[in-house]
This record gives structure tokens, sequence and C-alpha cells, in this order.
């Protein structure tokens, strides 16, 4: 990092002191100076363009960061214009002013023809830092959507390998072909629920959000497989707006549900109470506190999910008492 930062500031005084012989050439275009003048004119104006240069950097890397209307780019580089204008003008007058009265005892003022090439290639100046600093923006952000794209592969396959768990089917063939013989009808809705839960999976893996009705919908035909295999021991209840016009990272409320599961006893003697409660700010999901005792560690989870949220800049809130265990998911 520190050698790319150390590159660029060469490669932006190289560039400086190119639009500086450029600009100095005009000017002896301009005014007809002999060549010994020109060169002497190179020499002594670089160290102050390059000062001047630095300057303006600091303007636009200011704007680009702390400037009130800097998501507007028209009023952001009319107003780097303006404060690099104000300041080639004041920056001109007190070096003619300081060096008039050391070397010439008298004050001395800039030139028009001067003062326009100075204002003109500050002005450039401002327009190739903008031009860079744009760039800059667009390969960190091609780098963060690269970023996001690979957490979320990396975020389907966890929990495609969840699904496919050979417990989750062995679980779930289980139950239906008891089903199948006890009751037709419901091994025939449980056959759907469970083709329900494997289509919105595939069908949202190439989704990084989806709406809450979705997503809600999805993990009723989950919640489906669940009471049926647990009855008694588990019971879900979903409050709130699911009309919302809200979206969350797929899957994500799921796999709050089967954290909850595989950390805690489910049983008809300690049943255990899931609360979905969708409020205006996040999705709130709550458990009570029943913990099992070596539960196998996956690697996924929870952690996994917190990860897909900071990539969005969001936070996950946990919190934990003896009796609950609470999560809040934002909206994306």
């Amino acid at each position: 990092m520190a050698n790319s930062k150390k590159g660029n500031i060469i490669i932006f005084i190289i560039i400086i002191a190119s639009f500086e012989f450029l600009f100095e050439w005009i000017y002896y275009v301009m005014t007809g100076l002999d060549d010994e003048s020109f060169y002497k004119g190179l020499i002594s104006d670089l160290p102050f363009v390059l000062i001047m240069a630095f300057v303006s950097l600091l303007i636009v890397h200011t704007s680009n960061k702390y400037f009130k209307y800097k998501d507007n780019i028209y009023i952001r580089v009319s107003f780097e214009l303006f404060v690099s204008l104000i300041f080639a003008c004041t920056y001109s007058f007190l070096l003619n002013y300081v060096f008039g009265n050391l070397f010439f005892e008298e004050a001395v003022y800039p030139e028009l023809p001067s003062l326009i090439i100075l204002v003109l290639g500050n002005s450039f100046i401002i327009l190739v830092l903008e031009l860079f600093f744009y760039n800059q923006r667009q390969l960190e952000s091609q780098r963060h959507i690269a970023v996001i794209e690979k957490e979320k592969i990396e975020y389907l396959y966890s929990t495609l390998k969840t699904q496919v768990h050979p417990h989750f089917l062995f679980n779930s063939l289980n139950v239906l072909s008891s089903l199948i013989f006890e009751d037709p009808q419901r091994a025939n809705i449980y056959t759907k629920k469970l083709s329900n839960v494997y289509r919105y999976f595939l069908s949202t893996n190439t989704q990084k959000s989806v709406l809450v009705k979705d997503e809600i919908s999805f993990v009723e035909s989950y919640l489906y497989l669940l009471l049926i295999r647990f009855e008694d021991a588990l019971e879900i209840n979903i409050t709130g707006n699911r009309e919302i016009q809200k979206q969350v990272i797929p899957v994500s409320i799921q796999l709050l549900i089967e954290n909850a599961i595989k950390h805690n006893v489910v049983s008809v003697d300690r049943p255990l109470l899931v609360e979905v409660n969708i409020t205006s700010e996040c999705i709130e999901v709550t458990n009570n506190m029943q913990p099992r005792l070596n539960v196998e560690e996956s690697g996924h989870g929870l952690s996994n999910l917190q990860k897909q949220y900071t990539l969005y800049g969001k936070e996950i809130e946990v919190s934990k008492t003896t009796s609950q265990f609470v999560v809040r998911i934002p909206y994306l």
C-alpha cells in the first residue's frame, strides 16, 4: 500500500512537471520570450507550481470527502474550481509581492497573461484530479462488488450444504415416508412444501436480496416441514407487517430459525418457542434459551450471515440473556 501511494505521488509530480512545461511554452509563445528566459522561467516556476498542485490535490480530496454536496458532481467541481481560482489569484499576488519586495524593493504584481495561464493551469489540474478520483472510486466499487459476489457465493454454498445436509434429508424423507401411510393428503402437502423450500433456494442463488413477503412465504414452507417433524415440541409465530416493502438477504430468517433449533433442546417436555417479529426497522427473531450440550460446530450460521450484512454496511444486532436469545437483522 505504501509503495502504491509513493508511486502515485511520483506519477503525479511527473504529470504536473509535464503540464508546467506545456503551459510555460504557451506563455512563451504568447509573450515572445527568448529561449533563455523560457528555461529560467520553467525552472523557477516549477517548485511553486508543484506547491499549487498539491494544494489543489488537498482541495479535491477534501471536497470529495467532506463537502456537503459531494454527491452532486456539478456542484462539487464548481466549488473546487471556485476555491482553486481564489487560491491561484491569492497565491500569485502574494508570490509577486513577496519576491518583488525581496529582490526589487518594490511591490510587483502579476501580468494578466501570466495570471490567466496560472488560473487555467490550476483549473486543468483540478479536472485531472477529479478524473483520477473518479477512476479510483470506480476501481474501488468494482473491488467491493467482487468481494460481495465472492462472499455471496460462499454464503450460498454454506447454506446449500446446510439444506442438503444428510440429517436434514434423512429427517425430511423419514417424515414423508411415515405420512404416506398415515395421512396421504398431508404427505402430498409435505412434498409440495419440501419442493418449495428447494425451489426458493435455487431461484434466489443469484439474487442479492429479496422482498420480506417472499422470504416469509419461503419460511412458512420450511416451518411446515419443521412442525410436522417436531409437532408440540416446537412453536413458531410470525407477527408484523408481511407486506412491508423492505428487502433482506435470502434465506436469512430460515438460517436464524435453524440456528435456534440447532443450539437448543427441542422436546415436548421443553418446547422451543421462536418468535419472528417484522417491524418497521428490522426483523427480530427471538427464542427461549435452553442450550443443548455437544452441539456440532459447522463454521457457518450466524457469523456467516453477519459477514454478509457487513458487506452492505449493515450490522446484525445480537442480544442474549439467561432466558432469551434475540437477533435483529436490518433491511437492505
